[in-house]
C-alpha cells in the first residue's frame, strides 16, 4: 500500500491540484468548484476527510465528462452532487455504507472508493466488483500521483 507522503491540505497538495487542473484543461475536460459548505457532507450523510473537500472546493471531479464520458486514459472522476455508496452503487443494501465511490474506470469496468473508517482514517482502494475492495493507499495526494503519473497500481485489483 502506498503511504500517506504530505499533511493533508498542505502547499504540495494544492500544487497537485493546480497540476490535476491543467492535466484535465489539456484534454478539454472543465472543473467547477463548489463551496467549502457544499463539501461537507458525502452520501447518506456521511463526512468527507479534509483533502477530499479540498479537492472538491477547488476541482469538483470532471462535471462536464459526467456521467457518460472519460479522460484520455479512461478515468472518470464523480462530481460531488453524485457520489454513491457501494451500496446504492451495485442497488445492495448488505453492502457497506461507509465506502463511497468517487471515480470509475471504462464506463465501471471498475470502481475507485473511499472506505470511512470508524477512528476517523481512511484508506482509497479498487472495486472491481461488488464483494471485493483491494487498499491502494491511505491518501488522496497519493492516489492523484499515481492517478497522474499512470501507475500501474491504479490497475492492479488482482
Amino acid at each position: 500500500m502506498w503511504g500517506f507522503a504530505k499533511t493533508r491540505g498542505s502547499i504540495e497538495f494544492n500544487g497537485l491540484l493546480d497540476e490535476l487542473r491543467e492535466f484535465w484543461k489539456d484534454q478539454g475536460i472543465e472543473t467547477v468548484p463548489v463551496s467549502w459548505k457544499e463539501t461537507a457532507l458525502g452520501p447518506e450523510g456521511l463526512r468527507l476527510p479534509a483533502d477530499f473537500r479540498v479537492f472538491y472546493s477547488k476541482l469538483n471531479g470532471m462535471s462536464n465528462l459526467y456521467p457518460n464520458e472519460m479522460d484520455s486514459e479512461g478515468f472518470l472522476f464523480y462530481p460531488i452532487d453524485v457520489l454513491v455508496t457501494v451500496r446504492e452503487e451495485f442497488d445492495e443494501p448488505g453492502l457497506p455504507k461507509n465506502i463511497i465511490v468517487f471515480a470509475e474506470y471504462m464506463h465501471k469496468s471498475w470502481w475507485y472508493g473511499i472506505e470511512l473508517r470508524a477512528d476517523g482514517t481512511y484508506v482509497i482502494g479498487i472495486i472491481p466488483d461488488r464483494g471485493r475492495f483491494k487498499v491502494i493507499t491511505n491518501s488522496l495526494e497519493v492516489f492523484m500521483r499515481l492517478y497522474l503519473m499512470d501507475a500501474s497500481e491504479l490497475y492492479d485489483y488482482g
